[in-house]
């Protein structure tokens, strides 16, 4: 079992699983690599148990209610330029066209506790850019899909400072990273 004591509880972090190749989806935004790794074997429940918020673009916002919603009414935000986008029964949903960076700041300041900026690989990328997350929290699996969206989708630069490497039996890997700080070297 991971430990959680590093995790802070109101930061910002962005959360996702990437092949090892690099890439968070296939070129259609598919994730069916990750079907043979089921979500028990990953501590997923006590994990999302500290989120007090989402955020997340379009795409992946319609796949989550296409799995099913499991979120809840735990205040999401939806980044995207569309309108008119269906709401889940009992979900507490916004839509924001604006700054990613922006989004994620202002939003992570109505949330009293950690937000996840959940994906996809634009998203993550434009919140890194920004300046806005604090943990980046990555989980590998052991496959290579030789094409896809990638982890960064614009090149992006900066320290990172690992607080945690959590090996899983089924041959992932999770990496958490403080964006914020330096190894000091």
């Amino acid at each position: 079992m991971m430990s959680m004591q590093a995790d802070q509880e109101t930061d910002v972090v962005a959360s996702l699983a990437i092949t090892l190749d690099g890439y968070v989806s296939r070129l259609d935004g598919s994730v069916d690599y990750l079907e043979k790794y089921p979500i028990e074997d990953f501590d997923f429940d006590e994990w999302v148990a500290r989120v007090g918020a989402l955020i997340m673009g379009r795409t992946t916002y319609e796949q989550t209610i296409g799995w099913g919603w499991i979120w809840g009414d735990r205040p999401t935000m939806v980044l995207t330029n569309e309108s008119g986008l269906a709401v889940p029964e009992g979900a507490d949903v916004q839509f924001h066209s604006g700054p990613t960076a922006e989004a994620v700041r202002a939003f992570s300041a109505e949330t009293p506790k950690r937000l996840w900026v959940f994906g996809g690989g634009r998203v993550v990328t434009d919140a890194l850019l920004g300046g806005s997350v604090d943990t980046l929290d990555i989980t590998i699996v052991p496959e290579a899909i030789g094409t896809g969206i990638a982890l960064f989708v614009e090149p992006y630069a900066g320290a990172m400072r690992v607080t945690q490497t959590v090996p899983y039996s089924n041959g992932a890997v999770r990496l958490v990273y403080d964006l914020g700080a330096s190894d000091g070297s």
